[in-house]
């Protein structure tokens, strides 16, 4: 998440967004699907090699 709000401020936006505007967290909810998307194969692989038990 911190990546990606670092690139939104200082990439897209080029100046601080404030906390209390829709798009910090419209950008919020993309770096969570990022989390999610970047997470999800990595605990698949550590499941399926018994590296890591189900919850």
């Amino acid at each position: 998440m911190y990546g990606w709000m670092a690139v939104a401020v200082f990439a897209i936006f080029g100046a601080e967004i404030p906390k209390t505007s829709p798009i910090f967290w419209f950008m919020m909810q993309i770096a969570m699907w990022f989390g999610f998307a970047t997470s999800y194969p990595v605990n698949w692989w550590l499941l399926k090699r018994g590296l890591k038990e189900k919850m």
